[in-house]
């Protein structure tokens, strides 16, 4: 009967586990906007004048794109910086990332090619830039901000 309590108590535990959906598996540590890198906040100063932090997180270990700080910003935003304080995604949920942010080549392409769109979402990964529009068409771009495909 021991034994059956004590798989049954391993079982659980393990199952709870697995439920973690945490990209660090629950490592994150909430910390102060000030302990950011002075990159990220200036950054956060500069694009984002008036926005206040709702909420900023490092990972114990970056993802695959380098970033270790989740913030979240008042109005809406979140943006993913590594630990330089360089960004490497910015989610405007829904609404446009500021004009200075997004690289003239890629802006310059949504305005010829999607002139009544705006970008919503934008990432540097290793081939290049992610980007996505405010219809939902998601763009890839090369390093240097040149179009190569529409992400299906």
């Amino acid at each position: 009967m021991k034994k059956m309590f004590f798989i049954a108590l391993a079982a659980i535990s393990l199952m709870g586990a697995a439920c973690n959906d945490d990209d660090n598996n629950g490592t994150d540590t909430i910390i102060q906007a000030t302990d950011l890198p002075q990159a990220a906040r200036s950054f956060v100063e500069t694009h984002f004048p008036g926005a206040t932090y709702t909420r900023v997180e490092k990972q114990s270990r970056a993802d695959s794109d380098g970033s270790i700080y989740d913030v979240q910003l008042s109005n809406g935003f979140e943006i993913d910086f590594t630990a330089q304080g360089a960004w490497t995604d910015i989610d405007g949920n829904h609404q446009a990332i500021p004009a200075a942010i997004v690289p003239a080549s890629i802006s310059q392409y949504v305005t010829a090619n999607y002139a009544s769109q705006s970008v919503t979402n934008i990432g540097i990964e290793r081939h290049g830039y992610d980007v996505e529009l405010s219809n939902d068409v998601e763009l890839v771009f090369n390093t240097n901000g040149q179009f190569i495909r529409i992400d299906r």
